[in-house]
């Protein structure tokens, strides 16, 4: 007997049942693959399509104002050889600064008087106390506040009148605020708004474009700067030493465009 050939026929048409099987599978894949690359491509798109059709603007409104109400604190000093003669020069001293402000018609309603401190200067050799008192020093407050801020820089300009009199007087000078800027924060902002539109139309307009519905609004911190300056904070900037202020509101508005 002989032994039976291999049946080389079984095994092609295994062989192409396999590979027919994996056509689909491949076809498959490509739709796949074709789908999903024109899915991303839409939604790169549709992402472009909504970055494009609209443009954010910063729009400004300045406003020069005076200011309306001041403060000024003055620290009267005197030192002497023991407590009793400080606090009595002090005392001396502060009635000076009262007679020079009721002469020059400050009300006592726009005075405060703070309260009476004193300390002890002790001698330090080599940076150690050695227990001696070489003089004592007393302090005190006076505060005056006045919506009359012209007055009260005369009075600061014409102090040498009190230290000509051997006063000591400590004082950085009077400060000037804007009590009126709550008043003007909502009108500037209107101002700034009208501004963003005004550059938004003009900006949209070279390339034949409208502006359209407001989309977002963000306003930026007020700056309250002396008069001509250009001290401004990324967190916003209050002036207090200057009588003439300028005010500056800034706001980012984004609009659609047609």
């Amino acid at each position: 007997m002989r032994a039976s050939e291999p049946n080389n026929e079984g095994r092609s048409g295994g062989s192409r049942r396999h590979e027919s099987s994996l056509v689909p599978l491949a076809i498959a894949v490509v739709i796949l693959s074709v789908a999903l690359a024109w899915g991303l491509q839409k939604v790169g798109d549709g992402i472009a399509s909504r970055g494009s059709d609209t443009v954010s603007v910063r729009g400004q409104a300045v406003r020069n104002v005076k200011a309306d109400r001041a403060v000024w604190k003055m620290s009267v000093s005197q030192s002497a050889e023991t407590a009793a003669l400080a606090i009595g020069g002090l005392s001396a001293g502060v009635d000076v600064v009262l007679a020079y402000l009721e002469k020059n018609a400050v009300s006592s309603e726009d005075i405060t008087l703070g309260g009476v401190s004193s300390f002890a200067n002790k001698e330090f050799i080599d940076g150690n106390a050695t227990g001696r008192i070489l003089s004592y020093e007393a302090n005190r407050e006076v505060i005056i506040r006045m919506n009359d801020v012209d007055k009260i820089a005369d009075l600061a300009a014409n102090l040498g009148e009190v230290l000509a009199r051997g006063v000591n007087i400590y004082t950085g000078g009077p400060e000037y605020y804007l009590d009126s800027l709550t008043a003007l924060r909502p009108e500037l902002l209107a101002e700034a708004m009208a501004d963003a539109k005004v550059r938004a139309t003009t900006l949209l307009g070279a390339v034949d474009a409208e502006v359209g519905d407001v989309r977002s609004v963000s306003s930026g911190p007020f700056q309250v700067t002396a008069r001509d300056s250009t001290d401004v904070e990324s967190g916003g900037y209050y002036d207090t030493a200057s009588i003439e202020k300028t005010v500056i509101a800034t706001v980012l508005v984004e609009f659609a465009t047609s």
